[in-house]
């Protein structure tokens, strides 16, 4: 998972980036250092994220298409 995924991911569940955290269970300063490109996805935060999340999930894949991304 990289930073645009991350991202990707927060803005199809429609959090702002505090939100995110507290659902991912880090802190909000995390994920705006990940989406600023300061630090790099973690594995701890990845493995936060994939508990939480279904990245395989066919509307999610959809949506990272409409946005231009790639899965």
């Amino acid at each position: 998972m990289n930073i645009r995924q991350l991202k990707l991911i927060r803005l199809y569940l429609g959090m702002t980036q505090v939100e995110f955290a507290e659902h991912i269970e880090v802190a909000p300063s995390t994920v705006a250092k990940i989406e600023a490109g300061f630090i790099a996805v973690s594995d701890v935060t990845r493995s936060r994220v994939l508990r939480k999340f279904d990245v395989t999930a066919p509307e999610f894949i959809e949506f990272t298409k409409r946005m231009g991304g790639n899965h």
